[in-house]
Parts: C-alpha cells; sequence; structure tokens
C-alpha cells in the first residue's frame, strides 16, 4: 500500500523519516538508481524530456493540428478569466451558492489496492492483511465539507461531478472549438455549432496545511480533459503509454499499446512516492515529463496519458473533459470562432446527479458512455433521411435496439424506446 496513504510520505522528501527512502545494506549497489524515490526527483533526471508545453494562447487549427490528441500543454493565466478565480478564493461565497449540494469525496492520498485484493495480478495473488486502509468514497453536502476540510485530521477532500451552478463561474477556453457536430445538431442554445460538445465536468476541493499534499495514483483516463486551477498548485508528471507502456505496469491491463486504445481507465501498482525499482525495475527508463499548475492556469491533459498529480496548499480546481471520438471540423460547421465562454452555455452530456431536472437525477455518472454519438445520432440521421423528416415508431425502436446491443445491451430497451417514441409524440 502506497506511503503517502499511510501518511508517511504526503509531505516533500525533506520532511520524511529518512529511513523510509534508504536501499537496505543488502541492496547496495544492486538496486537501481532512483529505487524507493519519489517520482520527480533528481536520480530519474536521466530520463527526464522536459517540461510540458507553457502558452498563452491556443488557436483550434493549432491545436487540432499539432496538439490533439497526444500532445499536453499549460495555458498560462487563462482561469483568471473566470469569475471563480476571484469568487472561489472565498468559502462563504461557496457555501452559499454551492453548499446544499451533495458532493463525492475520497481521501486525500488515493491507494486503489483494495480493488484488487485476492486477485491475481502479475503472476501472484494480491494479499491484503487486516492493516490495509480500504479506498472509500462518501457523500456530503458541500455546506457540511466546509465546515471539517481546514481540520488537520480530516482526511478527505472533494473530488465530484461539478454541480451545474459552478458552470457560470468557470469561463472555458476555445482551443478546442470546431469539434464536428451532426448536420441536425444546432449547438447548444446560448451559443453555436462551433461549440463542441462536453462530456461531463468536475470539481476539485482540498485542503493541504503546512508542506503535506493530496496525491493521485498514478493513472491515465478515458477523455480528453480541460482542467482550471483557481486555488493552490498542483504538480504533474507524465508519462506517454504509447512509448513507454512497456515499462510501467498496470492493474487492469485495459491499455493496447499497439493501437492506442483502451476498454477502459486503469491505474499503476507503482507507489509514486517509494518507486519499488526492484520489483518494477523497468519504471527506471521510462521518459517522463512535467509541469506546475499555479493559481489561474489550465492544463490540457490527452486522454490515455498516464499521470501523478500531487496538491498543495487550498485546493480549488475545475475540469471540462470532451471525448476521445471527437474530430476538428475545418470548416467549424460554417462559423466563426467565438469568444471563450462559460461552461453553462455549453451542452455537456452528462451533467450533475444532484442537480434538479438533471439527466439521470440521482446517479453518479462519472465515466458513462457516449449516448449523443451511440443513440442521437443514428435516430438524427434516420430522421432526416425518412420522409417529411419524421421516424416511425417501429423504425425509432428498431434503432434504438439495434444502437443498445451495440453498447452492449440494454434492459428492456424495447418497451421503453415504445414508451420513450409515445411520450414525444402524445401518444
Amino acid at each position: 500500500q502506497n506511503c503517502a496513504a499511510r501518511k508517511l510520505c504526503n509531505r516533500p522528501l525533506s520532511e520524511r523519516d529518512p529511513a523510509l527512502h534508504e536501499v537496505p545494506p543488502e541492496l547496495v549497489g544492486k538496486a537501481p538508481k532512483g529505487h524507493l524515490r519519489p517520482i520527480g526527483h533528481a536520480d530519474f533526471a536521466g530520463n527526464w524530456d522536459g517540461e510540458i508545453d507553457v502558452v498563452e494562447d491556443m488557436a483550434p487549427e493549432t491545436f487540432w493540428t499539432k496538439y490533439w490528441p497526444k500532445k499536453p500543454f499549460i495555458l498560462r493565466g487563462f482561469a483568471k478569466r473566470s469569475p471563480a478565480f476571484e469568487k472561489w478564493k472565498d468559502d462563504d461565497y461557496i457555501l452559499k451558492h454551492f453548499g446544499r449540494f451533495k458532493a463525492k469525496c475520497e481521501p486525500k492520498n488515493e491507494d486503489r489496492l483494495t480493488d484488487y485484493c485476492h486477485q491475481e495480478r502479475f503472476g501472484q495473488e494480491i494479499e491484503c492483511g487486516n492493516d490495509i486502509i480500504p479506498y472509500t468514497e462518501t457523500y456530503m453536502k458541500i455546506g457540511k465539507f466546509l465546515k471539517h476540510y481546514r481540520a488537520p485530521s480530516f482526511d478527505k477532500y472533494i473530488i465530484t461531478q461539478m454541480p451545474d451552478d459552478m458552470g457560470a463561474d468557470f469561463v472555458v477556453p476555445n482551443f478546442h472549438a470546431c469539434a464536428r457536430r451532426h448536420a441536425e445538431d444546432p449547438g447548444p442554445a446560448k451559443g453555436g455549432r462551433w461549440m463542441t460538445q462536453m462530456y461531463e465536468n468536475n470539481f476539485w476541493l482540498s485542503y493541504n496545511g503546512g508542506q503535506n499534499f493530496s496525491s493521485s495514483v498514478i493513472h491515465y483516463d478515458m477523455n480528453h480533459q480541460i482542467m482550471c486551477q483557481f486555488s493552490g498548485t498542483k504538480e504533474w508528471f507524465m508519462w506517454d503509454l504509447k512509448q513507454e507502456g512497456d515499462k510501467i505496469p498496470l492493474w487492469s491491463g485495459n491499455y493496447k499499446r499497439r493501437s492506442h486504445t483502451a476498454m477502459g481507465s486503469d491505474d499503476s501498482p507503482i507507489d509514486g512516492e517509494r518507486v519499488d525499482l526492484m520489483r518494477w525495475p523497468e519504471f527506471a527508463e521510462a521518459r517522463w515529463r512535467n509541469g506546475t499548475l499555479q493559481p489561474g492556469d489550465c492544463l490540457y491533459t490527452p486522454s490515455l496519458l498516464l499521470h501523478y498529480v500531487r496538491s498543495f496548499g487550498r485546493n480549488i480546481a475545475a475540469m471540462t473533459m470532451f471525448q476521445s471520438d471527437e474530430r476538428y471540423d475545418p470548416e467549424c460547421s460554417g462559423e466563426a470562432v467565438g469568444e471563450p465562454k462559460t461552461l453553462d452555455q455549453y451542452d455537456v452530456m452528462w451533467n450533475f446527479p444532484d442537480q434538479e431536472g438533471s439527466l439521470a437525477h440521482d446517479i453518479v455518472k462519472m465515466g458513462y458512455p457516449n449516448w449523443v454519438r451511440i443513440y442521437l445520432w443514428p435516430l438524427a440521421t434516420a430522421a432526416a433521411e425518412a420522409p417529411g423528416g419524421k421516424l416511425e415508431k417501429k423504425r425509432f425502436v428498431k434503432l434504438l435496439k439495434g444502437a443498445a446491443k451495440k453498447a452492449g445491451g440494454v434492459r428492456g430497451v424495447e418497451a421503453r424506446a415504445g414508451k420513450a417514441f409515445d411520450s414525444m409524440v402524445g401518444g
């Protein structure tokens, strides 16, 4: 189990017990350089590929042709355009406007070992004794969280889908504009077809006293991410799985290096604060990059990019995501790219579960499928081709049954599709 989760390594190396990082006498001269050191240590400098790009601005054409889908960058200072940059400095403002919403919380220093207890991984059974700290998710209202989060003994941080009401405070960069939309898609009501549809929005809030930090596991995500930092700093370390994937173990083997695709997200058993190079010697050769998000910066993180994050101070960040199957439309649907807009003006596929009137109300939808492409696009295409531009019920149900089958199956889809059709036509 990782060292930070046990609260032994959730602070800078200089403040830890030196014995945690000393190479045992019997391994001196045998252990690879960097053994038991944290990620980013000077012992790993030989494989450093430099800092990720930092830019002041980014046009959609540059983004789609030079950075998407694999190259991250920091957009320096952009988050200062958001009202959140000033307003979210105040706990009372957050309490007044968003305190009623229920948020998902996790331990500040993530560890996912208990996801794999008693399973066979890497040629052995994963043993979990009584002293193993379980990974837990809890839910509490943001207002309740704010009452406790500064206490040193309070070991939780918010990582949740973002309440929709927060969107008005979050100005989204427009470098990712001009993703292809269906011909029948008018785009968001408050914007236009030039705006790329967003997939999901997330919100982070933690308090890390002194030099303590929160930390992730080494992992990758399935969607392209735009994170803006409003308070505190985040240190990011990144590895290109296409190039380095043979050197870095992943628990579930979901990533396919040859095609650079994945069946789902995944994380690594490597402890980011105490790297065991006797167990994972190939990791010593993995090339890496890094960058630090300062308050007011935004970061583009491509899908499937392996990363590790440390978060310092009173830390607030917001993220919006778009899916990996989005593709560039050089014509931008015939529209000029507008000025950056707040998130509430975008169309978002999966919104906050605790928001009245939300799609699939009261269900956490982090990681849910792309229902727009799976279901809506085939229906829109068929309707456009149908006589009079209208689908008959039989055709509507058949299309949904076929889409559901491709997506892995949906219980009772025929009856549910028929009921949905009747409700739309007043039958």
